[in-house]
């Protein structure tokens, strides 16, 4: 999960907890309950605000009373990283609005959206998503972060066109305020450096910051603007610049008592991996370490996002001459990968580069080509070698080919690929 994927869902859960008052005809006692829930909230004592609105639930005698307190007590749910329980909650809420076009529906579906996603069903978050952005109910900026995280989520599949398209059509929204504007932005700078367009994204990251300081930026936007910067530096190798800001990032994310696991695994996972880059595989195995423990709390140890996790310690491990150990990472990887996304998704294909990149640094030459070969066929049937891990794979198999003296392969292989010199990632 990058860090934009962190936010949006951050933005998600906002949109949802503001938009659960109290109905304004219910009954004193059920209101009073309810008040009470939303106090906790304000506090950040989320077991507390669980526990309240879960009674507000059970009180609830009238159709308004119901929906609000189910919505209200999913929301709280997910924020628990009990997810299971609030999908049931919260897919009872929407259902009680089903074939009405209102605010209220859409907003609890955009929460539902990220739940589902946490839960690692990609297939009903975009579909939640989807009919929730093609409700338009909740206005430009609800309809703007719904859009932002379907981008996300098409990013995190590797689908780069259709989350340029979904993005395209967020920014042509009008009735939209600064902070809404900047994370269309956000996703916009992610999916920059995901093309390779390092100009581009870093551009975009400086022009959001400047605006979210004009626009008074709290100190969370503040380390989520550090941390995309940070990590455009570091896609782009600038190992000097970027360490800094990700180290400034993950501070200010501790410091912040709303920061969620997700987002302060995320801003490990991402310092990991320059700590990889930097060659201090010591350091990126304790964030990294770290960064799992916390994902494997919030999300479970079947999600995609740890394979993804499992995928950057496999890579130390390798450095480190552990190649059956990366070996069995990457295996689990690829079991969650192909669980969720199916086996020739390019989940799979990011899985099957790592384990050529694995052999090929165990000197098994020949190994590595069969594997490296079987996740290209797999990024050139989905139409993603223009894609950062498209592009790598390219550029490790290439490598290899002139490793076993095969160049004239080498060249046709990049020639093939659209000509470009793709340089390892």
């Amino acid at each position: 999960m990058s860090t934009l994927t962190v936010l949006t869902v951050g933005v998600s859960l906002v949109f949802g907890l503001q938009a659960m008052e109290a109905p304004a005809d219910q009954s004193a006692d059920w209101v009073a309950r309810f008040d009470t829930a939303r106090a906790a909230l304000q506090r950040n004592d989320y077991p507390e605000a669980v526990r309240i609105f879960g009674q507000c639930v059970a009180m609830s005698k009238t159709d308004s009373e119901k929906v609000t307190a189910l919505a209200s007590y999913g929301i709280v749910l997910s924020r628990v990283n009990r997810n299971g329980e609030a999908k049931t909650a919260l897919e009872r809420a929407v259902s009680e609005w089903a074939g009405e076009p209102r605010a209220d529906r859409v907003v609890i579906s955009g929460v539902l959206a990220s739940v589902d996603r946490s839960l690692g069903d990609y297939q009903a978050a975009e579909r939640v998503l989807r009919g929730a952005i093609a409700d338009g109910s909740g206005g430009d900026g609800y309809r703007s972060a719904l859009m932002v995280n379907l981008a996300d989520l098409l990013r995190e599949e590797a689908r780069g066109n259709e989350a340029q398209a979904v993005l395209e059509g967020a920014g042509q929204l009008t009735a939209l305020s600064a902070g809404e504007r900047i994370n269309v932005m956000m996703e916009t700078a992610g999916l920059d450096m995901d093309m390779h367009l390092w100009d581009a994204s870093l551009a975009l990251w400086k022009q959001i910051g400047e605006l979210a300081r004009s626009d008074g930026e709290s100190p969370r936007i503040g380390a989520l603007v550090d941390g995309g910067l940070g990590e455009a530096w570091l896609a782009e190798g600038n190992l000097a610049r970027a360490e800094p800001l990700l180290r400034k990032s993950l501070q200010l994310l501790r410091n912040d008592p709303g920061t969620s696991q997700l987002q302060l695994a995320t801003a490990l996972a991402t310092l990991s991996r320059l700590y990889i880059d930097e060659d201090k595989l010591a350091l990126a195995e304790e964030a990294l370490s770290e960064a799992i423990a916390r994902d494997e709390e919030g999300l479970g140890p079947g999600h995609p996002q740890i394979g993804a996790l499992l995928e950057l310690r496999a890579t130390i491990l390798s450095r480190r001459g552990e190649a059956q150990d990366a070996r069995e990472d990457l295996e689990r990887a690829r079991t969650i990968m192909s669980g969720h996304f199916g086996p020739d998704s390019v989940a799979v294909g990011v899985v099957l580069t790592g384990l050529g990149d694995v052999e090929r640094q165990a000197r098994r030459t020949e190994e590595a080509l069969k594997l490296y070969d079987e996740a290209l066929r797999i990024f050139r049937q989905a139409g993603a070698l223009n894609t950062a891990p498209g592009a790598a794979v390219v550029a490790r198999y290439a490598a290899a080919l002139k490793a076993a003296h095969r160049k004239d392969e080498a060249r046709a292989l990049i020639a093939s690929s659209g000509g470009q010199s793709f340089r390892e990632q």
